[in-house]
């Protein structure tokens, strides 16, 4: 189906559309990445499309092979222990400082949101649950009041949105979030870093598993 790209940049439409489309799974793992196929779907001549590719590349979402094409990323259970270990260095690094800046307003704001997502039907909470625990974990590290935390976060942002869709535990994760906060609230840095910790190993465990189901499975015919 074609999807016209119409005001704007045409590069950052094109790969905001892929991006999205990749941390979502809806571009499969491995899936070859067609110039030609995108050109058609967007509307668009060709040198957007390379354009929008090559950022995808830069981030680490797409992976280019000389002379045969692109190809959407395919993670490893090594990339998942390496982003996982990053993650957790810069978060665990940041909470203290988040614990000694955060508000009771902004506490509030953040249980209220996560307990709303708890509220909402089976079909709408994926969507919903990604937005916030997104935010949820930058907020934290933005707190931390340091702009390179940030920036490095950034740097490895897409491959944690790869993440968190393939960890279905999204009741379970807004629960942690919850007990995250009210350590929190208790002003309780010692508690929030051990509730902190024990969310993002059971993230990198959820994946792992995920990542070894399928492998006993077999490839999908």
């Amino acid at each position: 189906m074609e999807e016209k790209i119409t005001v704007g940049s045409l590069v950052e439409q094109i790969y905001k559309i892929l991006h999205d489309d990749i941390v979502s799974l809806r571009l499969a793992p491995g899936q070859k990445l067609s110039v030609d196929s995108l050109v058609r779907r967007f509307g668009v001549s060709r040198t957007p499309v390379r354009d929008a590719l090559n950022i995808l590349v830069t981030d680490g979402l797409v992976t280019l092979s000389p002379r045969v094409g692109y190809f959407v990323v395919s993670l490893t259970p090594l990339d998942v222990e390496e982003i996982s270990d990053i993650r957790k260095m810069i978060e665990l690094y940041a909470l203290p400082r988040a614990v000694r800046q955060i508000t009771p307003a902004e506490i509030g704001r953040m249980e209220q949101e996560t307990r709303r997502i708890q509220q909402l039907p089976e079909s709408e909470r994926r969507q919903t649950f990604e937005r916030v625990d997104r935010s949820f974990h930058l907020d934290l590290i933005r707190l931390a009041g340091n702009k390179r935390l940030v920036e490095m976060f950034t740097e490895i942002s897409a491959f944690i949105d790869l993440m968190r869709h393939l960890d279905v535990r999204i009741n379970d994760a807004l629960n942690e979030h919850l007990a995250i906060l009210q350590a929190m609230r208790e002003g309780n840095e010692a508690a929030a870093a051990k509730q902190l910790e024990t969310h993002l190993e059971n993230v990198k465990h959820a994946v792992l598993t995920r990542f070894a189901a399928e492998a006993k499975a077999g490839p999908r015919h």
